[in-house]
């Protein structure tokens, strides 16, 4: 999709770029400083109609396609074998979506061959030829994706003949490898297919996708307001799956994985979709993650879509160029600064109205989270003018040595391009006050913040 592969991730390994073994390097350490800790992948709209065998060997062997999702030429000089080598430089557990619209189970069954069999096999022959005598032990397999929409390649008529394929792709690729979790392919607007897939294929799947995009906000309020309605949707998403599971007689425990999401502009039309995203879209992606970060129990795999070029979070050119969007920035000061657990976070504050929400939501959201030595509160302050002065409670840490960083700006609409890359960067905060047991700070308009305590 767009130059989200080619060009961003890959450049190849004769480029002028600078580049490891092909991957363009500006990228890899860029991604890498975000720590993550999933990357799906063929897709998206493309793995419906991605025939992986096209993408192993030599590449100077490899067959040119015309591609049926985005109607373009596919080269297939990135397939399986360089997208686990990516994933192994940037840190990232693999997670592979399958053809499900126009490939077949044996076809899914023999990449899960090729990936993780250690048998004397044709296709785990295959991966020793090329060059891995050991299995890549891929853990998460996708089974097709949003093959609830006619824009899918192949796909299905409603939740019971999705249900159906999915048993058949299962059945299979589990006789492989039975240690392999299972995503199927749920849509957060349409109950009745989660009903019908769980129903019909429930006991063969550990997980529920869910994609969520929100489409040309038109003010800032319902921008800043989406990520509530988000939240509260999954939640009756997962409700209604583990009701569904009860009803039936269910015994998989499924979560959901809430695998592509993000905010998508008119400006970012195929075939490039690309777009700047300015500080309001930052705050939207920061109220995101404090959300997942809540229902993580309920949420535990997230990815947002996409990471390089297309609806990014970085853009290269062809120049050799690249530039950070806010929205990467709030993914630095997420990714490695969490605990292991969820700590209870109460706000007290004013509220703004959202029209499209229908009701008033909170000023300010936060989650905490905490380790052994440290605890990470994040802050996101939706206020789009005035700023708001906060205090901070907390338990069993010593608030003498509390750290603030934060990602603010001039105006919500401040985005950072290839001519300004630094216009919205995060900074050291400097203006924390402790007494009476509080922490004080100012919260600045449209803003996102996070503060460490250390015991």
């Amino acid at each position: 999709m767009g130059r989200c592969i080619y060009g961003g991730i890959w450049v190849g390994e004769n480029s002028s770029i600078p580049n490891l073994r092909g991957f363009r390097t500006d990228v890899l350490e860029a991604v890498k400083r975000i720590h993550p800790p999933i990357a799906r992948w063929p897709g998206g709209n493309f793995s419906s109609a991605y025939h992986w065998m096209d993408g192993i060997g030599p590449r100077k062997s490899r067959p040119r396609k015309f591609e049926l999702a985005w109607e373009w030429v596919e080269p297939n000089e990135f397939g399986t074998i360089e997208y686990i080598e990516w994933c192994r430089l940037v840190g990232a557990e693999p997670f592979i979506v399958v053809n499900a619209g126009s490939g077949t189970p044996e076809e899914a069954a023999a990449w899960v061959e090729y990936c993780n069999s250690t048998r004397d096999t044709y296709y785990a022959s295959l991966r020793r030829r090329d060059g891995y005598s050991e299995p890549f032990n891929v853990r998460l397999w996708g089974i097709g994706n949003e093959l609830y929409g006619r824009w899918q390649v192949g796909f299905c008529v409603d939740g019971a003949e999705c249900a159906r394929r999915t048993i058949e792709f299962a059945n299979l690729m589990k006789r492989v490898d039975k240690r392999i979790e299972l995503v199927g392919v749920g849509c957060d607007n349409d109950p009745e297919w989660n009903i019908d897939i769980i129903k019909g294929a429930g006991n063969y799947l550990d997980y529920l996708s869910v994609h969520t995009y929100i489409f040309a906000p038109k003010k800032y309020e319902d921008l800043v307001a989406a990520p509530s309605l988000i939240e509260r949707n999954l939640l009756s998403i997962y409700e209604s799956i583990h009701r569904t599971c009860r009803k039936y007689g269910i015994s998989t425990k499924i979560r959901l994985a809430f695998d592509e999401w993000n905010v998508w502009y008119r400006e970012a039309v195929p075939p490039m979709h690309v777009q700047f995203t300015s500080l309001k879209d930052a705050v939207f992606t920061g109220l995101v993650l404090i959300a997942l970060e809540r229902i993580s129990w309920a949420v535990p795999i997230a990815g947002f879509a996409q990471t390089v070029n297309v609806l990014p979070l970085i853009s290269t050119s062809d120049d050799g160029r690249m530039v950070l969007s806010p929205q990467y920035h709030v993914f630095e000061m997420f990714s490695a600064n969490a605990g292991d657990k969820v700590a209870w976070t109460s706000v007290l504050c004013p509220s703004i109205y959202s029209e499209e929400a229908e009701t008033n939501i909170p000023a300010v959201d936060a989650v905490a989270s905490f380790n052994q030595d440290k605890m990470f509160l994040h802050i996101v302050c939706r206020n789009a003018d005035e700023p708001v002065e906060c205090s901070i409670q907390v338990a069993g840490f010593d608030l003498r040595d509390v750290r603030h960083r934060y990602l603010a700006g001039d105006s919500p609409d401040d985005k950072n391009t290839f001519e300004q890359p630094n216009n919205v960067m995060p900074r050291d905060g400097k203006d924390i006050s402790v007494s009476n047991g509080e922490v004080k700070l100012t919260l600045q308009p449209c803003s996102v913040h996070l503060l460490t305590f250390s015991r």
